[in-house]
């Protein structure tokens, strides 16, 4: 962080997509592995059962964090970065389960919002996506199923990120964001397009980190999806580790 003038702080992320098929030692090296790496903030997914989802509720309280999952996507955040009395959070379903193809999709996501304890940084608020498989293309049967996932959480972007207030998603998004626009047009734009590189995240660049950056304050800082030569995972998506630099509201003098 930087102080005086034009000052900044950077924001640290761990995106993760889980796989709720792996053992539960298999489970629990790949929570242990997430929460020691110490982002500021964790989002992920398939954390619907009761084993996956117990193990990341009790690591997170050992290692300092306050969790949110609705259905099975999860958003953990650095309880040291949260101002005392600001945390809100919820849920937005997209589409009943009846209504998208194939088994285990479940079109919905969580969100947390919070007030950063860093002065000049505001309120954050953060969301953690899964869209369905087998949506990819036009006539795809779940491809309206995704479009439709696009638009929900675009307006929430733009709900949650009036004024000064910044607005975050991640996500696997089962599209791959280097050759199509995972967002529809909507206003949110993922990381690696902003840094003009795609990496595998296992099954193709499908896992991404976005930004709603309405104001100018958020720049994308660094981005990699990390194979399992360089950081080994049970899970069959790599972790992709994400830094955006977030300018000050305003700048006052420090001691």
């Amino acid at each position: 962080m930087t102080v005086g003038k034009n000052s900044w702080s950077i924001l640290k992320w761990l995106h993760i997509s889980l796989q709720f098929s792996d053992g539960p030692k298999q489970k629990e090296h790949d929570v242990i592995e997430m929460f020691e790496l110490g982002a500021d903030i964790i989002t992920g997914t398939e954390a619907g059962e009761d084993v996956l989802w117990n193990l990341i509720v009790k690591y997170a309280e050992e290692f300092g964090y306050r969790v949110k999952r609705y259905r099975s996507n999860f958003i953990c955040i650095k309880k040291e970065i949260i101002k005392r009395g600001s945390w809100t959070s919820g849920g937005v379903t997209v589409e009943d389960k009846e209504k998208v193809f194939g088994p285990g999709h479940d079109s919905a996501f969580p969100w947390v919002g919070f007030t950063h304890r860093t002065p000049g940084i505001g309120e954050i608020f953060i969301a953690a996506g899964h869209y369905p498989t087998k949506g990819r293309r036009p006539g795809d049967p779940n491809y309206l199923v995704n479009k439709k996932y696009a638009g929900k959480v675009s307006d929430w972007a733009v709900e949650k990120g009036k004024g000064t207030a910044l607005a975050f998603y991640a996500g696997d998004q089962n599209m791959p964001d280097d050759r199509s626009d995972t967002f529809f047009g909507g206003p949110l734009t993922s990381i690696w397009d902003e840094l003009g590189k795609h990496q595998n995240t296992g099954h193709g660049n499908i896992d991404i980190v976005a930004s709603y950056n309405h104001d100018g304050r958020v720049t994308a800082l660094s981005v990699r999806a990390c194979n399992d030569r360089e950081w080994f995972m049970h899970s069959d998506h790599f972790p992709v580790i994400a830094r955006y630099r977030i300018k000050h509201l305003e700048d006052k003098p420090t001691i």
